[in-house]
């Protein structure tokens, strides 16, 4: 896991931003997260519609598959007999 980290760490500019996320404070935490809200508003200028259709997309799909594995999980397990 620590290699793992490290090779991440040292990507220069989402690495960057992630150590110093990880590392630091609230505040820096704050930082971070306004940086990715940020570069998805940069990427709906650059790309248009699709750059906020997919992540909606994306999250809509996990959050069922969410919901099928959570109520489901008696009748995966062979207790739903």
């Amino acid at each position: 896991m620590k290699l793992f980290r490290t090779a991440v760490f040292s990507v220069p500019l989402i690495g960057w931003l992630l150590r110093s996320a990880w590392n630091g404070d609230a505040r820096e935490k704050v930082f971070f997260i306004l940086n990715l809200l940020l570069l998805w508003a940069m990427a709906f200028l650059q790309f248009g519609y699709p750059a906020l259709i997919v992540p909606a997309v994306t999250i809509a799909f996990a959050y069922l598959a969410f919901l099928v594995f959570f109520t489901a999980g008696d009748f995966l397990a062979g207790g739903g007999e």
